[in-house]
């Protein structure tokens, strides 16, 4: 912590230094990320918190969410054909697009290859699970190609194409790099390309000179990983950076601040609190069950987001489609975890190993964790850990919990794909039967019959009890107020091609 803290002070210095050109020529936003990105190629990405934004100035897909909206809207294709059966779908293309770096035009060879890519057994693309339907991609001519389906692909248009699953990458530039090189040196269609990318310090975007669509007034973007808040605040204070965030307790001094405005949207995230179900002592139902009592969710949330942010009781966020509206809302009941924990074998308590990112909600969430699970004997240790090292830790079940979130889409298959045991699933949780109700629901068209499906898939989550579901929390951005940040998703995704200054 004490090197990240020197390279982001570092920085900050020579941002400082950099401010009057900035002032003067208007032509260069700063945004502070989270986190560091780990690649920009959309069949890899590890994080759609740290890596969408970036990916969404790049890259296109043959559809896209119309900035501002979830409506699905023409994008690299200027038209569509869907079969009968819906196993197949035509796509005109658009003529004379052109990728980044010299590559040349995008034609439907390009769309076949990266799509192919992503269901290609030795690749092992972590959105493998996305394109399970897709048997293959025929290119009918230079402008048109046709996707075909094992069965029909009910959530293509909702999370699929629209996401960084559906982005185009030019097959020419992945043929002659290779894979990993090309995650670092990416080559799509968007509207910026990469300039320069210095891990841990920034991701600099230029406007692309010949995209085809509507150029961003914005001509460079700058995207610096600041990893705590009070850095971020303090960037934002003394105009270092343009856009980013503050910790919870102090949003409202920014709210209050006539130099700043204050976006917030409701998030399409899911905090929660998992269990590692494959090792003691979260093995035993019952424990997991205990801890889930000893645990105190609304004073987790409102330690942790001071009450800009609701409970959650279920892996949806309500108002999505297929929402379990009934789902049990759990308090704290320390005698029933006691009880629990005896009936387990367990009646003095037990230790938890508690791994969490280097994030202030997550430290604030542990705290309050700690705390309440020592109240039934639980002994949690807190363990804070390097993003990049975390998700490692996590995904190889080496810790016995963690808190952990993610942000989604609004269809629910791919909110709760990534627990059926295909390639992301830091519990270790493996259940059949929810695995087989997923499957079904992707290609489930009748919205009753799929509302039932998911219902039915998160009481099994409920039953196994391997998470502890916290917040679908809020999600805020705060502009020096010269900066008009444009057209936002309506979950709080940023659209930096939408960006001006006033």
């Amino acid at each position: 912590m004490k090197i990240r803290t020197i390279v982001i002070l570092l920085l900050g210095m020579l941002l400082i230094g950099s401010s009057t050109a900035f002032s003067a020529g208007k032509n260069e936003l700063k945004i502070a990320m989270w986190e560091d990105v780990s690649t920009f190629d959309p069949g890899w990405m590890t994080s759609a918190e740290r890596e969408l934004v970036i990916m969404s100035c790049l890259y296109n897909g043959l559809v896209k969410y119309k900035e501002g909206s979830w409506e699905i809207v023409p994008d690299l294709a200027e038209s569509w054909d869907v079969s009968a059966d819906g196993k197949s779908i035509v796509f005109h293309l658009r003529k004379g697009v052109q990728f980044h770096k010299g590559y040349g035009e995008m034609t439907a060879e390009d769309v076949k290859f990266s799509y192919e890519r992503m269901i290609d057994p030795a690749l092992k693309s972590p959105e493998k699970g996305q394109w399970e339907l897709l048997d293959h991609v025929e290119v009918v001519d230079k402008y048109t190609v046709k996707l075909i389906f094992k069965s029909p692909k009910v959530t293509l248009f909702t999370s699929v194409l629209p996401m960084n699953t559906g982005y185009i990458v030019s097959k020419k530039a992945v043929k002659s790099m290779g894979h990993e090189k090309f995650g670092k040196n990416p080559v799509g269609t968007g509207p910026y390309e990469l300039a320069s990318w210095k891990p841990k310090e920034h991701v600099q975007l230029n406007a692309f000179a010949k995209y085809w669509g509507q150029h961003p007034k914005i001509t460079k973007l700058t995207f610096l990983p600041i990893v705590e808040d009070s850095t971020c605040e303090t960037a934002l204070k003394t105009g270092e950076i343009n856009i980013g965030r503050s910790s919870m307790i102090n949003f409202k001094s920014f709210e209050k601040n006539p130099k700043f405005k204050i976006y917030s949207r409701p998030a399409l995230k899911t905090y929660w609190l998992g269990m590692t179900v494959n090792k003691p002592p979260f093995d035993k139902l019952e424990l997991r069950q205990a801890f889930r009592y000893a645990v105190n969710v609304d004073d987790i949330v409102e330690a942790a987001f001071y009450g800009t942010a609701k409970r959650a009781n279920t892996i949806l966020p309500p108002g999505l489609p297929d929402y379990w509206a009934d789902a049990p809302v759990y308090k704290q009941d320390i005698e029933k975890a006691k009880s629990l924990m005896k009936k387990a074998g367990k009646p003095n308590g037990f230790t938890v190993k508690l791994f969490i990112p280097a994030n202030d909600a997550e430290r604030t969430m542990a705290e309050v964790i700690k705390a309440d699970a020592a109240k039934a004997g639980i002994d949690v240790i807190i363990e804070v850990k390097e993003i990049g090292a975390f998700n490692e830790a996590a995904n190889k079940g080496q810790t016995d919990a963690y808190i952990q979130f993610y942000t989604s889409t609004i269809d629910p298959n791919y909110i709760m794909q990534w627990f059926a045991g295909k390639s992301w699933n830091p519990s270790q949780w493996r259940n059949a039967e929810f695995t087989s109700l997923i499957k079904e629901g992707a290609s489930e068209a009748d919205p009753q019959k799929r509302n039932q499906i998911y219902v039915d898939a998160q009481k099994l989550t409920d039953k196994d009890c391997w998470a502890i579901w916290l917040t679908h929390g809020t999600k805020f951005w705060i502009a020096q107020n010269n900066v008009d940040l444009g057209a936002i998703y309506p979950n709080g995704r940023l659209a930096p091609w939408k960006m001006s200054f006033k």
